[in-house]
């Protein structure tokens, strides 16, 4: 099994690029100027959402029938970077198209903007947790590895409610995140003259 061989990526948690090689979109984990390969041939099918947490947030019952995307995919030169899964809101799936296995890397996002939902809205959600025996086998870590998980959640600009969800697994020892912290209004000013701070300290020793 592959461990520890390529460089970490930095995530930068509020960029999404246009695709520069397709007609789509490149979120953090790709957006460095590179080519990214299908490690197993991609999947797309209806499949029963059978798990509640992502169910809730595409706002779907379980076990509903939802279009699924299925890839693992990686820098051409490198082992597996991340097990993507997304899930798309049954009200999408009469986009032309969408079905399609060829709608590479983030065009399906665009497939879904054109068919009614421009603009899409994401948020994500990151934990860090212990890879599943079939995630460890597809990204070729070891059991004991933590990966970082990332749910991305789209949502139409259409009718503001949820189109897409996608969950990508990545292995921790790649990946790490940057996020620039921004002031609340509450902490724009400067804070008082504390000069005699010192002084007060001393009186009382």
């Amino acid at each position: 099994m592959r461990y520890g061989t390529a460089r970490p990526r930095r995530l930068r948690g509020d960029l999404v690029k246009r695709n520069a090689a397709a007609t789509g979109y490149s979120f953090p984990p790709a957006t460095r100027p590179e080519v990214w390969r299908q490690h197993i041939p991609p999947v797309t099918a209806p499949e029963p959402l059978n798990d509640p947490r992502i169910a809730e947030l595409l706002k779907v019952e379980p076990g509903t029938r939802v279009m699924c995307r299925f890839r693992v995919t990686g820098p051409e030169a490198e082992s597996p970077f991340q097990v993507s899964t997304s899930w798309i809101h049954p009200r999408a799936t009469t986009v032309p198209g969408l079905a399609s296995p060829a709608a590479g890397p983030g065009s399906w996002q665009h497939r879904l903007e054109t068919g009614g939902h421009w603009p899409i809205t994401w948020i994500e959600i990151h934990r860090a947790r212990m890879p599943s025996t079939r995630e460890a086998a597809l990204l070729e870590i070891p059991m004991s590895l933590p990966v970082l998980e990332i749910i991305r959640v789209g949502t139409s600009g259409d009718d503001g409610e949820p189109v897409e969800v996608t969950e990508c697994v990545v292995a921790s020892d790649r990946v790490e995140t940057l996020h620039i912290l921004h002031r609340d209004e509450s902490a724009r000013e400067p804070w008082p003259d504390v000069t005699n701070v010192r002084a007060e300290i001393d009186t009382e020793r």
